[in-house]
């Protein structure tokens, strides 16, 4: 959802004075409480991508700050931004975590929404921030009226992740998405159509599961408010027109698409913040319930006009912790 001027702009100065080193076109901070430790190394390193061998020197030279970039796909010039942190090695293999916005808004606007830049400068992964098309500006979802937009949409994904890929030093096993709202739905649907592609997927209030069912196991850390009147928790309606299964029921499909128990297991872990989680699974499914928490993304600053917003927890944080604990990697040589 786009956040109307009057709520952006403190969010946006608040974003200035936190980060300054942040160009126009943030010592490392210790792990929030309760957040899980990333999995240990594995005893290879993993092999790195085309960009280890051929960095894009001007690309590390801006480390440290968010780069504007664009790709032209389909004959469409593509915008996204680009956040490389500062302890970024040319020669050392980083995660890559690509951050979708909700219907209306801009990456610029997610971005700072989501408080993920300054997590990536702590933990150093890749950030990037793409902007969606049309007007609205959107990601194309099989149950919104931008379906016509969905193969578009992944083309640019499949074509910004090669680039990146060839520009810098990369984990291709460590990629993941996230995205509010729309972008939700549009981190669902990459984790069902692109499973070669992305080692875990966290959609915030829009997680989706499509009827066809998805191409391969994803890991997957739904966030949802109980409270939320655009998307709702429970099984309704969308903007009261599109049918949407609930959070729950979603969820739960993935959790039988990644091969879990029937049984699902829940424990408290903020006063207001449940978390649901499926043992046995060949991919790790969870789904985090906030019971006070609107269409909002956990942490960041109050908009009163998408419902309450939780403070116990921070959603940047909680998807790092859950991302670190997830890799792909394909199957050694016979």
């Amino acid at each position: 959802m786009r956040l109307p001027r009057r709520e952006l702009r403190p969010l946006l100065v608040a974003l200035v004075l936190l980060a300054p080193a942040c160009a126009s076109r943030t010592d490392r901070a210790p792990a929030p409480p309760g957040a899980a430790e990333p999995s240990p190394a594995s005893p290879t390193a993993p092999a790195g991508s085309a960009g280890c061998r051929a960095p894009d020197a001007a690309a590390y030279a801006r480390a440290g700050t968010v780069q504007l970039r664009s790709l032209t796909v389909d004959g469409t010039e593509r915008t996204y931004r680009l956040y490389l942190p500062a302890v970024a090695s040319p020669s050392v293999p980083a995660p890559l975590v690509l951050n979708f916005h909700g219907l209306g808004s801009s990456a610029a606007e997610q971005e700072a929404y989501s408080g993920l830049v300054p997590v990536a400068a702590r933990e150093g992964f890749v950030l990037l921030s793409p902007d969606g098309e049309g007007q609205p500006r959107r990601w194309g979802v099989p149950v919104l009226p931008s379906e016509e937009s969905l193969q578009p949409d992944l083309r640019f994904v499949d074509a910004l992740v090669a680039e990146l890929e060839d520009r810098l030093c990369l984990d291709p096993g460590r990629i993941y998405a996230t995205g509010l709202s729309n972008g939700a739905f549009f981190s669902s649907v990459l984790g069902c159509l692109r499973p070669e592609a992305f080692a875990a997927v966290a959609p915030v209030a829009g997680v989706y599961f499509p009827r066809v069912g998805c191409r391969g196991q994803v890991p997957l850390l739904a966030v949802h408010g109980r409270l939320d009147q655009v998307v709702p928790y429970d099984a309704g309606l969308i903007f009261g027109l599109i049918p949407y299964a609930g959070a729950e029921a979603y969820a739960g499909a993935w959790a039988r698409q990644n091969g879990c128990e029937a049984r699902p297991e829940r424990r408290s872990i903020a006063p207001h913040v449940t978390e649901t989680s499926w043992p046995g699974c060949a991919a790790d499914t969870r789904l985090l319930t906030i019971e006070d928490g609107g269409h909002t993304w956990p942490g960041s600053i109050d908009v009163p006009r998408l419902g309450p917003t939780n403070h116990e927890i921070t959603a940047a944080d909680v998807i790092w912790a859950f991302f670190a604990r997830q890799e792909r990697r394909p199957p050694a040589p016979r």
